[in-house]
């Protein structure tokens, strides 16, 4: 898209607005998002979630610390919290799973960021260890 703006000397300029990319030198690390296949019981009659093998994705991972949760059996557990950007062509949906450095992560939050004209610039996932 083309906009043309004035210039104090009454002259126009030709601005060519186009999408942004997420430069590659920011994606500098290697998920893989395995997709959710589906669901079994197990002998105990609980359910347990199976998984495909995954499609590998450039990301940035961006540690955001980790939390601590206290279950009632009186054991502690602490889980680590991340936020990943990935490219906004990647497919990847709540029922997904990210894994990284070989630890499984639950996709809490998928935001779509977008630039001021509406479209997709790239998507932001918040994960955690936690079951």
């Amino acid at each position: 898209m083309a906009l043309k703006a004035p210039s104090s000397e009454g002259v126009f300029y030709w601005y060519n607005i186009s999408m942004p990319k997420v430069p590659t030198s920011l994606l500098n690390e290697t998920i893989s998002i395995q997709s959710l296949s589906g669901s079994a019981v197990d002998d105990r009659g609980l359910s347990t979630s199976t998984y495909g093998s995954g499609t590998s994705v450039e990301a940035r991972v961006i540690e955001l610390g980790g939390f601590i949760e206290t279950e009632d059996e009186g054991r502690t557990e602490v889980n680590e919290e991340l936020k990943v950007i990935i490219p906004a062509s990647t497919s990847v949906s709540m029922a997904d799973r990210v894994v990284l450095n070989s630890t499984n992560y639950n996709i809490r939050n998928i935001k779509s960021v977008k630039d001021r004209f509406g479209n997709e610039f790239y998507k932001e996932l918040r994960i955690d260890s936690g079951y």
